[in-house]
């Protein structure tokens, strides 16, 4: 069950920069990246050119149309199309059965506040940080890159990203199993929490996953390999999820806010706020 993002923000926050860094890191044989996708494109790759591939789309407007195709891929794991085939022979036209497989991972990047609710549910929102403490950071950070110690780091960046390739290459499929899963509290206020609650148990899973290599692998008695999460697993997956999954639940979204809050400081200093 692979994870999947929405990284939303203004223009020129760094949307793009976010999902490159993700890219960056990936294998390249573990990635594939659009600039657009149409309606059907998906339906039309080869059978396993998507399973277990991380799917990155550079903005969100340019795969509006292929939105079906997408969800399916991340709920379904699969696309199953009827195509009408016309025999060059006979002439006889018969139905032939399309399929194409995932499971996908899946990011996006939008400049839109808030996502169309059946996206919302499939996918993490993440909000960059858009303050003005967080814009002098960013100015620092390109400074230094520009600097002698920023060259000499250069290469550094290259072997970390080499390095994460290789491990990820390690890593095999295998089963988690949460052994305290039944003590894991979540909010039940909301429909939508049914589909989010899932993916906050996924994410545990994945973090898990991604340790397979320092914990025991134990077997079913009909010997199926399996570790176990740990309680260090669901803290590193609590933190990540504490403020995604925070934006997720709220009705008013971080754009929203920030309008409010300054219409507030605006009353304050009118002397109107009460």
């Amino acid at each position: 069950d692979p994870l999947s993002g929405s990284i939303i923000s203004q223009s020129a926050a760094g949307k793009s920069v976010l999902a490159e860094a993700v890219e960056r890191l990936m294998p390249p044989e573990g990635v594939r990246i659009y600039s657009r996708v149409t309606q059907n494109g998906l339906f039309y790759v080869k059978q396993d050119d998507l399973v277990h591939k991380c799917m990155i789309i550079e903005e969100r407007a340019g795969v509006e149309g292929a939105d079906y195709s997408i969800r399916a891929l991340q709920s379904k794991k699969k696309l199953i199309q009827a195509v009408p085939v016309k025999n060059p022979e006979t002439g006889k036209i018969t139905t032939e059965t399309m399929i194409v497989l995932g499971p996908i991972a899946y990011i996006e990047t939008t400049t839109r506040p808030r996502l169309h609710e059946e996206n919302a549910t499939r996918c993490f929102e993440i909000y960059l940080d858009q303050t003005k403490e967080q814009t002098k950071l960013i100015h620092e950070r390109q400074k230094q890159a520009r600097t002698l110690e920023g060259l000499k780091n250069r290469d550094t960046v290259d072997k970390t990203i080499v390095r994460h390739h290789n491990m990820q290459r390690l890593l095999k499929s295998i089963r988690v199993v949460i052994p305290f899963v039944h003590a894991v509290n979540f909010p039940a206020d909301w429909l939508r929490t049914r589909r989010d609650h899932q993916r906050f148990l996924n994410l545990i899973e994945a973090v898990t996953f991604l340790h397979q290599h320092q914990r025991e692998v134990k077997q079913t008695d009909e010997g199926v390999e399996y570790v176990e999460a740990t309680i260090a697993d669901y803290t590193i997956a609590f933190e990540l999820a504490q403020a995604v999954m925070g934006e997720s639940l709220t009705e008013m979204k971080p754009p929203q806010r920030e309008v409010l809050e300054a219409c507030r400081r605006l009353q304050e200093e009118r002397g109107e706020y009460t």
